[in-house]
């Protein structure tokens, strides 16, 4: 068995840009398929980031809407952010994802909504995640 302990790696023809071989004979390039965004944080009461990549700060806009900024902003607004939310029980927190405030995207953070539940009650969730694919700036 191999085993390779490097600090870096640099693309040899293209700096920044690695190849890798996937499935069959298809190959990926490494920095498009890496999360350039994660956040896992708590969206009740003061808003807390429980851990993440990339994630600076929350800014509570109000009831079930959080926005997450980014330490470094991405290239352009033309990324792809998931986003999910715990299912809390009692009809609370059944659904979750980004607000698109602006097309595209803002290049510094996402804002994440929890839209009304069944009970047609907009609340905070609890455990939230997002992440994010794109190009950093």
């Amino acid at each position: 068995m191999s085993e390779l302990i490097i600090d870096k790696l640099t693309g040899r023809s293209t700096v920044g840009s690695i190849t890798v071989q996937g499935e069959g004979t298809a190959t990926t390039n490494m920095q498009q398929g890496l999360a350039k965004v994660w956040c896992n944080f708590d969206g009740t009461g003061t808003a807390s980031i429980r851990d993440g990549l990339n994630s600076a700060s929350l800014t509570d806009n109000g009831t079930a809407n959080i926005q997450v900024n980014y330490t470094n902003n991405m290239a352009n607004g033309n990324y792809s952010c998931t986003a999910a939310g715990k299912y809390t029980g009692a009809g609370t927190g059944v659904g979750f994802g980004f607000r698109n405030t602006t097309t595209p995207l803002t290049t510094s953070g996402v804002q994440t909504y929890a839209p009304p539940d069944y009970s047609q009650s907009v609340v905070d969730n609890p455990y939230s995640c997002i992440a994010v694919h794109g190009d950093l700036a």
